[in-house]
């Protein structure tokens, strides 16, 4: 076990008068408008909008690039009844996005097909293999990606070859070369700035609305009749759980589609909420750590047919089944996460050294390739590095999942590794690639060597970033509604952590097995819970604390209470 490192608590001074505007201005807790104002919602008109997200205020999908075309080109087939394939990726945004479009599509009278590749059979993304296992089994007339394809050069190229017209909806970058598709919708390669950050969802939602929107201009009858809105739930699931910004175009989805999540009118929705034991009502937490990793589980450890036969489910007799197989997978899941975890923590700490930057890159043959990239997740946050975790195939090729810190952006530094790589994609945070098993030693080295000297200069201590400090008067529920008027909460948006000074916990216990701390705080309102999971080896301290905690509100045995959910005590 490591020595903890203390994190360096982080905040930030706001202009108290900015801050009093807005508060008095929507009737909101100071501390609640301090934080609009440290993430940039400045002026009353920003923060009408940004409090009050309407579906209204959604802009023109014709805006992202070769929307028009494939929208054309879309009703064509539609019209000529003509055999539409809907290719997805395994993930949840990929299979929210298969499910979506595909509902649409239907609802618009199309003959419509679905195929999302194997994570392990058929690797990511549309390629010249599955392409053909594709034409073969379907024979479409069109084939359309969601959530992939703009890499995807031999296969739309093969596919043109075969008189197939592909249309690609994407929205990763674009490294390399771009498929020559009939039309390719990917909001990077467009100029609408404030549509780069949308999800997989995001952009398949964009071109079934542009569908209606069209059909009804040209007075199609069908596409008068379908009410995308009941949908809106698969893009808020595909849209939080990517952790795309929770700001703009993104916040109105996932904000409209969470209602629509906690109507529990959704068959397959509402088995998986129950198998979970989910009471209360849903947030964009539930969706990033209850049913998104659910949904994953059936691409990381089995087929994620699975998951999409769920979205897809007619009636809880129909999805009761499917939703108790994915429970089971997630179990699994955890339960390799865990032994993963175990085995890469043992060897990091045979060379770890706190004092000095590098990327931590561990590898093993008997790793399951499904769950690496949460297990380089949770190095990062242990040891605050960059964390590479590398499943080395029976093919003798390791394929890994990449996580950073502030500071290394790992696109940057794979570019730099390319000699050592078969390839590699993503972003400056969390990357993937593919290397042969002999060149990982070199490759560690290289890619340590280029830390130390990018991030020489840099504290690498663990930070806690304090959005606001509040009293325990503030444990209240008006100051919890509050809190709710800035949800959904993600990536750029994200829940606020609160700071509370010389707090004299009432109760100190170990619970969970020694794993985790329970406190009781007093306030004016009753004493109040905090919980902080994994703190359970960290010895009490003497005399008053300060904590940094998000609040949440905890339902147990029917019963709804605040409780603090600690990130960190000094």
């Amino acid at each position: 076990m490591i020595q903890r490192v203390p994190r360096i608590w982080l905040d930030e001074s706001v202009s108290p008068g900015e801050a009093r505007v807005l508060a008095d201005a929507f009737n909101l807790p100071l501390p609640i408008a301090e934080v609009m104002v440290r993430r940039g919602i400045r002026d009353p008109a920003c923060a009408e909008i940004f409090l009050d997200p309407r579906l209204e205020r959604l802009t023109d999908p014709l805006r992202l690039p070769d929307m028009a075309k494939a929208v054309d080109r879309i009703w064509k087939a539609l019209l000529s009844g003509e055999r539409i394939l809907v290719f997805g990726d395994y993930d949840v945004d990929g299979v929210t996005s298969t499910a979506l479009l595909s509902k649409v599509l239907q609802g618009l009278g199309g003959v419509v097909f679905r195929y999302i590749p194997h994570r392990i059979d058929d690797g990511y993304g549309l390629s010249r293999e599955v392409l053909e296992q594709c034409l073969e089994a379907y024979s479409p007339g069109l084939i359309v990606t969601v959530d992939c394809g703009t890499g995807s050069v031999e296969a739309v190229n093969a596919a043109r070859g075969a008189g197939v017209d592909v249309i690609v909806t994407d929205h990763h970058e674009a490294s390399g070369e771009i498929a020559d598709a009939f039309a390719l919708v990917n909001p990077k390669l467009g100029e609408a700035e404030d549509l780069h950050t949308l999800a997989g969802v995001g952009v398949a939602f964009k071109l079934c609305h542009a569908l209606v929107k069209i059909g009804r201009q040209r007075n199609i009858p069908i596409s008068g009749r379908l009410d995308m809105r009941s949908l809106m739930y698969l893009v808020a699931l595909g849209t939080v759980a990517d952790m795309v910004p929770l700001v703009g175009e993104n916040r109105i989805l996932a904000r409209f589609g969470i209602s629509v999540l906690n109507k529990r009118e959704v068959a397959g929705i509402d088995a998986l909420a129950r198998n979970a034991g989910v009471q209360q009502t849903m947030t964009s937490y539930h969706i990033g750590f209850v049913l998104g990793p659910r949904i994953n589980a059936a691409g990381r450890m089995a087929s994620p047919d699975t998951a999409l036969n769920l979205l897809l489910a007619q009636s809880a007799h129909e999805a009761e089944p499917l939703a108790a197989v994915l429970e089971n997978a997630n179990k699994e899941r955890q339960a390799i996460e865990q032994a993963i975890l175990e085995e890469a923590v043992e060897e990091i700490e045979s060379f770890y050294d706190a004092t000095v930057p590098g990327v931590l890159v561990v590898a093993r043959r008997s790793w399951h390739p499904g769950v690496v990239g949460i297990v380089a997740s949770r190095l990062v946050r242990r040891y605050h590095r960059p964390s590479i975790v590398i499943s080395i195939g029976e093919d003798g090729v390791g394929r890994g999942s990449c996580r950073s810190i502030e500071g290394f952006d790992l696109i940057t530094h794979l570019t730099e590794m390319d000699p050592f790589l078969l390839q590699y994609g993503g972003h400056r945070m969390a990357a993937g690639l593919d290397i042969p098993e002999e060149k990982i030693l070199p490759f560690r080295k290289a890619i340590s060597e280029r830390a130390r000297e990018v991030m020489a200069k840099e504290d690498l201590r663990p930070r806690q970033h304090i959005d606001g400090w509040i009293t325990p008067s503030d444990l209240n529920e008006h100051f919890m509604a509050a809190q709710d008027r800035l949800m959904p909460f993600g990536h750029e948006n994200t829940t606020p952590v609160w700071g509370m000074r010389q707090v004299v916990p009432r109760h100190w216990q170990v619970v969970g097995g020694g794993k985790h701390v329970r406190l009781v705080i007093d306030s004016p309102y009753g004493p109040r819970d905090a919980i902080g999971f994994g703190m359970g080896e960290r010895e009490k301290p003497e005399g008053p604390i300060d904590l940094a905690f998000q609040l949440r509100r905890n339902v147990f045995r029917g019963e709804e209470k605040l409780q603090l959910m600690l990130q960190d005590f000094r």
